[in-house]
This record gives C-alpha cells, sequence and structure tokens, in this order.
C-alpha cells in the first residue's frame, strides 16, 4: 500500500497531480490550519503573458481556523469575473472549447464548505486525468490526537496498513527517514517535475502554474502520459 498525504489545494500544478498518480491512496489533510496567501484557495494563471492570481473568496478567513472549517463567500459576482479572466487569458488556447465549460461545471460547486469543494474539484480533474488513485476526502477519518508532524503522517500509515509513504520534493526538509523506517514505512520523494527532461518538450505551458493552463494548452491524454512518468527516490 503506497500512499501520501496533502492539503487540498485549488487547480493545483502538475506535480501535485504526479504526487496522485504516484500512490494507491491520496489522503487529502484538511484539518489544519489554513494558510493565508498559499495555494490552498488560490492558484495563477498566464494573463497576457504574466502570471496572475484567480482566488476563491473564503468567509472569515484566518491562520487560526482548520481548512475543513472554512466557507466559500457566497456569490456576488466573483464567479462570474473569474471565468472572464480566464477566458480572456485563454480564448485563443487550442483546447479552450473543451476546458472552459469543465472549468464552469467545477466553479459551480463553489460554494458551502471548501473542503469539500477542494475534495470535489481534486476528483474531477483526476478523473480527467484518468488516475486510478482513490482519494480519501479528509483526514479527519483519522483523529489527530495530540500527534502533529510526521507523528501523525505514520499513525495514519499504520491505520491503513500503508508501509510506502509518498513525497513531494520539498518533503526532504520536513521528514526523518529514522522514524518511518522503525515504524517499517519507507519513505520516498519525487524528482521535481521541471527536472523530468524526458517529458518537459512535449508541454506546452507552464509547469508551475495552475493545472488549467497546462489543460488548456495541451491533450488531456498527453498531459495524463506525463504526469505518469514518474521519477521517484528514496
Amino acid at each position: 500500500m503506497k500512499i501520501a498525504i496533502m492539503q487540498p489545494y485549488f487547480l493545483p500544478y502538475i506535480g501535485y497531480w504526479q504526487l496522485i498518480a504516484a500512490v494507491d491512496k491520496f489522503i487529502i489533510l484538511d484539518d489544519v490550519n489554513y494558510i493565508n496567501r498559499g495555494w490552498i484557495n488560490r492558484n495563477r494563471i498566464l494573463c497576457n503573458q504574466v502570471p496572475s492570481w484567480i482566488t476563491l473568496p473564503l468567509v472569515g478567513a484566518s491562520q487560526n481556523k482548520l481548512i475543513c472549517d472554512l466557507e466559500i463567500l457566497p456569490d456576488d459576482g466573483w464567479r462570474l469575473k473569474m471565468e472572464k479572466l480566464v477566458t480572456h487569458s485563454y480564448c485563443k488556447a487550442p483546447y479552450y472549447d473543451i476546458i472552459f465549460p469543465f472549468f464552469q461545471r467545477l466553479l459551480a460547486d463553489a460554494h458551502g464548505n471548501l473542503s469539500d469543494f477542494l475534495y470535489t474539484s481534486i476528483s474531477a480533474i483526476s478523473n480527467q486525468m484518468q488516475l486510478k488513485t482513490e482519494i480519501i476526502p479528509t483526514s479527519r477519518n483519522f483523529p489527530k490526537g495530540d500527534l502533529r508532524g510526521q507523528d501523525r503522517i505514520i499513525n495514519i500509515c499504520k491505520q491503513i496498513s500503508a508501509y510506502q509513504y509518498f513525497n513531494p520534493p520539498g518533503g526532504r526538509e520536513l521528514y526523518n527517514s529514522e522514524p518511518f523506517l522503525d515504524a517499517g514505512i519507507s519513505l520516498f520523494f519525487l524528482t521535481p517535475f521541471s527536472d523530468s527532461s524526458d517529458v518537459k518538450p512535449l508541454l506546452a505551458g507552464d509547469q508551475t502554474l495552475s493545472i488549467l493552463d497546462l489543460m488548456m494548452n495541451n491533450r488531456i491524454d498527453s498531459i495524463s502520459n506525463a504526469i505518469l512518468n514518474l521519477r521517484i527516490q528514496p
């Protein structure tokens, strides 16, 4: 059993999907504190050749609140503004006519609980990419008690009998492999996607932007093939 655990992000970049593709189960870590100016409710697209933010407005967003306790602001026109920005940015992109209606369907679900919407959107994009990973909608299925950081990750691995834990490249700075090995769990890290020179030439668009940028500029099967071309290191 291979698992990964990550906070839910809004239309995350391609490396997020690479992590999902690497494992059997992907657990959405939503009972941790919200991060201001992070990736949880916003991302970047390319507008007039400049990275520009698209943001889900939230009710009373605060780093003192858990992600799972936040609500999306009822629509007062922000959804239409976001759609207009995406249209302005990508109306001439080769796959706009296919991806924009899909994006509109995603936004139609952008109401109520933030974590629920992010799970829905992550699952929908995962299905588009034909990824087979089971996505577990909330880490609240695994009560954390007093556990924090890697102790909680190890505890979750034990609860579902996972013996391999996968991380994005930045995880090397967060985790000490010895406690994982003591628990019988192997720790793995993905190679940064931008270093995968064998797939980089296949992709138009910017790999550091929202996956929406790549979807507007590439066939879905081309993106899926690139995502599945994994490089994994212990």
